[in-house]
């Protein structure tokens, strides 16, 4: 009786259950504990890249646009083939500013076609969707259904890479603090390729912020184990790339960090100038922008107007202008992370509807090829 009393004691019973426990942690302990020997890897958060169907061969394009003279023809190919979209985009705006004073629209609407497939590949995703729908209303006066069909397919394009850009970006974001969660358990293994591919795949998609903060977050880690010239190499770097984007105060928080880990003084000297550089060729950047915006204000006033022959004058005059600046110029005020993941699910909206329009008049004209490519573009969106 009295060791039944006993058992039912509450005290008893919770003292009972917490030795039970124990003696299970004790004997599984191990298998018990999450395992940080090794940093969560690549695959762990690592997605398949979705390729895009390329747009048409550049050679193929410029062939169908019919230009008369021959060596502006050859200009922009080259241009084209170099890489180098600025100036090519100028020309052909040129291109296009002639077509106009003909009367030809149907060059002028293959131009600006082409003008918007190039600054999709190029990531200028507000000039592509402008040019591209410049196109379709033109196609649309005229009648044209197989370009009214490109310009939706080449739109629908458009937001597919507008998403994927937005899922690149969530997806860096997250590594790098995945990473900095790693370095904070003490984690080392792989910390600095992994820093690395971060680095590279936010220059590639233009967020030269993100790739400052993980070059921030390399020059620490070296720090910590005071490998004092790789750490002030990859500050060097943090604080250039702020600079060139418009970041100045991020760029001198790097530097006064530099100066309480006990940089030398004339490395200092060497990194504020670079800084000053950057940052005036930065702001050089932003008069020219601001210079080719009111441009493009004029050339929309004129162009409602019907002057279009000054109108495109002066969007040739814009297109120089922007032809000057640096492509960091054109990303300095970058959204924040959840707010282009939000955005890009209405460009997944938008493209299957542009993907649909443009599976729906290939069908009507026969281009049963093109009709399954739009169908298998929309397999895309995610």
């Amino acid at each position: 009786m009295k060791s039944k009393a006993f058992l039912s004691d509450p005290v008893v019973i919770i003292a009972l259950v917490t030795l039970v426990i124990c003696v299970q942690w004790l004997i599984f302990g191990d298998s018990l504990k999450p395992s940080y020997s090794s940093p969560v890897s690549e695959q762990a958060f690592e997605e398949e890249p979705i390729v895009l169907p390329p747009a048409k061969e550049i050679d193929t394009q410029i062939s169908e646009l019919g230009m008369i003279d021959q060596n502006l023809e050859q200009q922009i190919r080259d241009l084209l083939h170099d890489g180098r979209f600025k100036q090519a985009r100028t020309r052909l705006l040129e291109l296009a500013a002639l077509a106009v004073t003909r009367g030809d629209e149907k060059q002028v609407s293959n131009t600006l076609l082409l003008l918007g497939e190039v600054a999709i590949d190029e990531q200028e995703l507000a000039s592509a969707e402008v040019f591209l729908q410049e196109a379709l209303d033109i196609a649309m006066r005229q009648g044209d259904v197989m370009t009214i069909a490109h310009s939706y397919r080449q739109l629908g394009r458009l937001n597919i890479k507008s998403r994927e850009l937005a899922r690149d970006a969530g997806n860096t974001y997250d590594k790098l603090w995945v990473v900095r969660s790693q370095i904070y358990r003490g984690e080392y293994r792989d910390v600095i390729p992994d820093l690395e591919r971060i680095i590279d795949a936010s220059l590639q998609i233009r967020r030269y912020g993100a790739a400052a903060s993980a070059w921030e977050t390399l020059s620490n880690f070296h720090f910590r184990f005071h490998d004092i010239y790789l750490a002030e190499q990859a500050a060097f770097e943090a604080a250039n790339l702020y600079a060139s984007s418009g970041q100045l105060a991020y760029a001198h928080a790097v530097v006064d960090r530099l100066k309480r880990n006990g940089a030398q003084q004339s490395q200092l000297e060497i990194l504020n100038r670079e800084i000053q550089v950057q940052f005036a060729q930065h702001q050089e950047d932003v008069i020219q922008t601001s210079q080719a915006k009111d441009l493009q204000m004029l050339y929309r006033h004129y162009k409602a107007k019907g002057e279009y022959e000054r109108a495109w004058k002066l969007r040739i005059k814009a297109s120089q202008a922007l032809a000057k600046t640096s492509e960091r110029s054109m990303y300095q005020r970058q959204s924040e992370v959840m707010a282009i993941l939000y955005s890009s699910n209405f460009a997944m909206n938008k493209a299957k509807r542009y993907l649909s329009q443009a599976g729906e008049l290939y069908a009507a004209e026969g281009a049963d090829k093109l009709s399954l490519d739009a169908q298998d573009m929309q397999a895309l969106i995610y």
